[in-house]
């Protein structure tokens, strides 16, 4: 803002110079002078040359936005207008009940018609309430211009001194009629003219629906412009400007979308798309200095010269970029034509003449038609749209020689909008995008390798592949992006997207990178696509598209998964996984973001493709995202990062020779071998010897069913169907021929399990695994998702989150590091808060090679835990178990009550009994450990109990080897398999690996976890006591019995979301009940205003008041009107008195016994109002509130003390255990 304090300097800035006479500036502009003087604080303007000065309040230094108004006048001075053509602070009456208004300047032409209004203000806030209110109803410009029904342009005017430098704003309206819109309303009465408007309502609506409030930038004093002679000057490429966050360009589109009536989305993107490509051709050929095609020259430009230079735009753009010929009539065809073709060769000019008519009857399409256009009438409301959107796009700049973050942003939000994501198609964030590629190890490939060649088989809207460019450059030193032609190529099968994906190589900088119109699943030889290949992949493939198989037309290549998968399947995923394989070189590397089910479906097809993925490649790092990670899909997906084997030799060739050998029993001519098949019988805890016995097949079948491990193969085979054997095959024989079936049953299974563990067994793998709380979320990902109408989309909170560091790709401590390292098989140290996320696992690990249905399995926790070395020997939970004598009882939900004869112990997890029954059919084999198979949850019960029927487990164990409480206090510190995920964990829990310390050991740590538990009964039941301490005291408080009313009221002022914190945002939901306070709000609402709260203030959630949601608030924010915000006369109650008068039962039994509803009860604000309070004098409220905050503190003290318990059980176990 321009101030007294800076004046001076905008006044030396401008070329004032100071007289000899006090502090006295002034200017010469030839034809006048202007001048400041600070000793009286007077503004002079050149009223003896004509200039009128009709209120002599603007010429003073008391309101800034004088100075603005003499600042803009010296502007007008400057460019050539005369002192006699402007009149300052003009009045009219304005309307019927008698009020005036005054425009700032006005500015006449020689004959003194009104020519230009301007309305000054000062910059910032003033400014940008005189744009919302001009836009909303007019404000004050249209007023005056119903005034003055000539004038030409109203123009906003606000100036700035601004890092030592003055800059201004001046956005101009057009009074006058586009001559194509004239045309255009003699063809539909319902267009808008301003020649037609009778008053300032009539010509805001004017300007609001056929002219979509259009401001025109800078025309009065743009350099190109001249004085008196105010035009729309050529728009030449230099004068381009970037996209800022508040250009609202989406918004803007959107709102030109809507008030044409255009409802096609997707039709308006694909338009859109053509308008890019139309753009980008016109920025690429043209020099600063050149006016730029892409524009609409209003009073040169009709609908059709505008489309003509467009189609021709077009034309050129689709040849060069996607090498596609589209058919364009130049404006001069018919001329040129019957000039070729005259005399005796009329019948030549008719051929070719119907020729171009057929081709554009059949083979053209309209690509600029936001609506469809067949007659006069709808090419006129086509061409308004076409132009609207084009002027809002041409005075941007969309090529960049390198990427420009905020544009990328931009077209992401269009493609979002525009764009409805087909079966099987879903964009990857660009955040995502960033963290995929900052988790390679780029400089060290690029470094041992060269410049890599790069693909992205499904690259969509070339989000990985723009950011690979830049991941690629920020190794390299040379800024020259030619190195792109070939490295860099995507492959698209949907024609939309391949168009999308080669203008976003353009818009970064990369326009010469190979986008191929095709399927990812094909080679193209021709275009240096073909098996391997390349370096590196990263991509993100279509998933679980129907029916995919009968429409899959390959030339050029072939999968072996291709017959593992049915014709209905949608299992298309699983040949982008062995498409993987096939294109990257030996050493290439893969980053490949696929849905979790690859992981562990058991389909053919999805074994086949982990087959796959076994067989070449070491599985460096596995990444698993919650769902708030791609938006609104609701698919979980991983992220697996891969490098494919050195070959030759074939690890598959040597792994399998390495198996043939140990089944040969010839293991012993390899010490390699050898290793193999030790480290193999160890993971499996079979001694080598009975191994070697059981695969040479000198035991018995009752051996291998008294064998821990091998008698679960005895089990499964004896529930298979019996094999017919000839009948005159004695008892014996039949006995022997079945015991030969039983080893060839084994041997199948382990030859699998032992080629798997050879390809898998040198293998460590990084996992990470992403929270599944909404809010760690936020911070783990650094953003999140609003669906709030005009902010729809991405909303990023901290840059790179966790994930990466948006300032340096390669800095430590970061997800993608930890990644990284892991390609380079180096350690990383991670902070604590990073470090919780990660784990690395020995792969085999992985993978559950204890079970006889070997599927490969890939999980996201080891079956044995993390990768723990247990002091003592371990057993998997499983062979532990023993059956439970006596009853089982399960009871329905429906049949548990409030009181009864015995409890109910469900898979809750907030309580142990749940409720009661009557049944007499009790639990009694005691005790047990009770686990939740969907909750997890672990219970250990030794009283007689009924169990829930809702996914409850019992476990009971061989106490010889393990009491149950010892079991019960190591099962409740162990990770549980997909813990986050709702399906049965019971199966993952079995294969848990205890550890049995010998008992009198197992008896310690009982003792010593039981005093733990102890302590926290203890502290709980003084938590409780220390609160009715609090209660007595505040009932106990002595004063004046008044209404609520007469100390509090309700605050309901009112601020936009905008200017809180997300993370001071309270809604009934984020509220806790009990009084316990609030918690962080987990997503973007869906609003603009917010009801303001400060420090102090009590806020009550008006919905459900028995849930007793209040809260004494110790921040300023904002919340949502259904909580209400009390506000205290602190000259007559303390806020914390007065929220322990509240925080009572007694309160919310008050609010309860009138509210309105059933269903969703609700709170009278009347009510409320009318609960008594007592209200000692403020010297007691004082001590009773001293007294209050010592109570908080020693409860505050036993919660943390409970809060500490079990890590403190944990070090128990770590301390006896590790």
């Amino acid at each position: 803002m321009i101030t007294t304090s800076n004046l001076l300097q905008v006044l030396k800035h401008i070329g004032f110079e100071k007289a000899n006479v006090g502090e006295y500036y002034t200017k010469d502009y030839g034809t006048c002078i202007m001048a400041v003087d600070f000793d009286n604080k007077r503004l002079i303007y050149p009223e003896a040359k004509g200039l009128i000065v009709n209120d002599k309040t603007t010429s003073n230094f008391e309101h800034p936005e004088n100075f603005v108004v003499f600042e803009c006048v010296c502007r007008l001075l400057e460019k050539g207008y005369r002192p006699e053509h402007i009149e300052l602070e003009r009045r009219w009456q304005l309307g019927h009940d008698g009020k005036s208004g005054k425009a700032d300047i006005l500015v006449t032409d020689e004959r003194g018609t009104s020519l230009i209004i301007i309305e000054c203000k000062t910059s910032g806030k003033e400014y940008n309430k005189e744009i919302k209110n001009t836009e909303e109803y007019g404000g004050q410009l249209f007023s005056y211009w119903q005034q003055e029904p000539a004038t030409r342009w109203l123009a906003l005017y606000a100036s700035d001194w601004k890092d030592e430098r003055l800059v201004y704003f001046s956005p101009v309206i057009n009074c006058t009629d586009d001559a194509n819109i004239v045309l255009m309303a003699k063809k539909d009465d319902d267009v808008k003219l301003y020649q037609q408007a009778r008053n300032e309502v009539d010509k805001y609506e004017t300007w609001d629906e056929t002219y979509n409030r259009q401001w025109l930038d800078n025309l009065i004093f743009d350099e190109e412009s001249q004085a008196y002679n105010i035009g729309i000057p050529p728009l030449r490429k230099g004068k381009l400007r970037d996209f800022t966050h508040d250009d609202k360009i989406v918004n803007k589109f959107e709102e030109i979308l809507r008030h044409n009536n255009v409802s096609d989305k997707e039709n308006a993107f694909n338009r859109l798309v053509a308008l890019f490509i139309c753009k980008l051709v016109d920025e690429i050929q043209k020099q600063d200095f050149e006016e730029v095609e892409f524009q609409y020259k209003p009073g040169v430009d009709t609908y059709e010269t505008l489309q003509d230079r467009l189609q021709r735009l077009h034309t050129q753009g689709m040849n060069d970029f996607m090498k596609e010929k589209i058919f364009y009539v130049e404006a001069d065809y018919a001329e040129r034509l019957f000039m070729q073709y005259t005399g005796q060769n009329r019948k030549k000019a008719i051929a070719d003449l119907n020729n171009t008519i057929r081709i554009l009857k059949f083979y053209s399409n309209n690509d600029f038609a936001f609506k469809d256009v067949h007659n006069e009438e709808l090419f006129y409301q086509n061409g308004k749209t076409l132009v609207e959107v084009v002027q809002l796009f041409q005075p941007y700049r969309i090529v960049y020689p390198s990427k420009h973050q905020f544009l990328g942003d931009l077209f992401e939000q269009l493609l979002n909008k525009g764009f409805k994501q087909n079966e099987g198609q879903f964009f990857t964030p660009m955040p995502i995008t960033r963290f995929i590629w900052d988790s390679l190890p780029i400089s060290d490939y690029i470094n041992r390798r060269g410049l890599p060649r790069v693909i992205d088989y499904a690259c969509g809207a070339g989000h990985f592949l723009t950011e690979a460019v830049e991941a690629i450059n920020g190794v390299r030193e040379d800024a020259d992006n030619s190195w792109v032609e070939k490295h860099i190529y995507g492959v698209e099968k949907d024609y939309r997207l391949a168009r999308v994906s080669k203008i976003s190589m353009f818009m970064n900088g990369a326009g010469g990178a190979n986008i191929i119109f095709g399927d990812g699943l094909e080679n193209y030889p021709e275009k240096e696509i073909d098996n391997g290949s390349f370096d590196i992949l990263v991509a993100n493939p279509p998933y679980s598209v129907s029916g995919f198989k009968q429409h899959l037309k390959l030339k050029n290549n072939s999968f072996e998964l291709l017959p593992r998968i049915t014709t209905d399947s949608s299992d298309i995923e699983t040949l982008f996984v062995e498409r993987i394989a096939q294109v990257l070189k030996p050493q290439g590397i893969a980053a490949v973001v696929l849905p979790s089910s690859i992981l562990s479906n058991n389909s053919a097809s999805y074994m086949g493709a982990r087959e796959q993925l076994l067989q070449h490649f070491m599985l460096h790092a596995i990444v698993s995202f919650g769902s708030k990670t791609f938006g609104a899909t609701g698919t979980n997906t991983i992220v697996l990062f891969l490098e494919k084997y050195n070959e030759p030799p074939k690890v598959t060739e040597l792994a399998q020779d390495a198996v043939n050998a140990i089944m040969q029993g010839l293991d012993d001519r390899d010490w390699e071998d050898k290793e193999l098949l030790e480290a193999y019988c160890r993971m499996q805890q079979v001694e080598v010897s009975r191994y070697k016995d059981i695969i040479a097949r000198t035991l018995s079948a009752d051996d291998l069913s008294a064998d821990s491990y091998f008698k679960m193969y005895t089990n499964i085979f004896n529930t298979l169907p019996d094999v017919k054997y000839p009948k005159n095959f004695s008892a014996e024989q039949c006995k022997a021929a079945r015991t030969e079936h039983l080893f060839d049953f084994v041997e199948s299974i382990e030859r699998s399990k032992l080629y798997y563990f050879a390809l898998t067994c040198k293998q460590a793998t990084t996992v990470v695994t992403g929270p599944t709380d909404v809010k760690e979320q936020k911070s783990f990902l650094g953003y999140d998702w609003s669906n709030r109408k005009g902010a729809e989309g991405i909303v990023i909170h901290i840059p790179g989150g966790m994930l990466y560091n948006d300032e340096d790709r390669f800095a430590r401590g970061t997800l993608a590091c930890a990644i990284r390292n892991a390609f380079l098989n180096s350690t990383t140290t991670l902070p604590d808060d990073v470090a919780k996320y990660v784990k690395t696992h020995h792969l085999y690990d992985l993978m559950d090679f204890g079970r006889v249905e070997f599927d490969k399995t890939i999980k996201l926790s080891s079956t044995k835990g993390n990768i723990i070395n247990y002091r003592f020997p371990t057993q998997r939970l499983g062979n532990l178990l023993v059956n439970v004598v006596g009853a089982s009882t399960k009871i329905a939900q429906y049949e548990i009550k409030q009181s009864g004869k015995y409890p109910v112990v469900t898979q809750q997890t907030d309580n142990l009994i749940a409720g009661y029954s009557d049944n007499v059919n009790v639990i009694t084999d005691l005790p047990l450990v009770l686990f939740g198979d969907h909750t997890c949850a672990i219970k250990y019960i030794d009283f007689p109990f009924l169990r829930g029927a809702d996914g409850t487990q019992l476990i009971k164990v061989d106490w010889k080897q393990c009491m149950p409480k010892y079991l019960y206090y190591f099962l409740s510190y162990i990770e549980i398999t997909n813990k986050d995920r709702y399906e049965r964990h019971y199966k993952y829990l079995k294969e848990i690996e205890v550890s049995l310390p010998p008992l009198s050991i197992q008896q310690q740590i009982v003792e010593e976890c039981q005093k733990v538990d102890e302590a926290i009964v203890t502290s709980q039941n003084n938590v409780e006591k220390l609160k009715l301490d609090i209660y007595k005291l505040v009932d106990g408080a002595y004063g004046e019995h008044l209404p609520l009313s007469a100390v509090a009221s309700f605050a309901t002022d009112r601020k936009g979301y905008s200017s809180i914190s997300p993370e001071t945002f309270v809604t009934t939901d984020n509220l806790l009940q009990n009084c316990e306070g609030v918690k962080p709000y987990d997503g973007v609402p869906n609003i603009d205003s917010v009801i303001e709260y400060q420090v102090g203030d009590l806020l009550l959630s008006n919905i459900r008041p028995y849930l007793k949601k209040l809260w004494l608030s110790d921040r300023d924010g904002g919340c949502n009107p259904d909580v209400l915000v009390l506000r205290v006369n602190k000259v007559r109650i303390l806020p914390k008195y007065f929220y322990y008068q509240l925080a009572r039962q007694e309160f919310f039994d008050f609010v309860m016994a009138d509210v309105k509803g059933v269903k969703m009860p609700r709170g009278k604000k009347e009510v409320i109002m009318r609960y008594p309070i007592s209200v000692p004098p403020l010297a007691e409220q004082q001590r009773i509130v001293k007294e209050l905050v010592q109570l908080e503190h020693e409860i505050e003290t036993l919660q943390q003390t409970i809060a500490d318990c079990p890590s403190m059980k944990q070090a128990i176990l770590d301390k006896y255990l590790k």
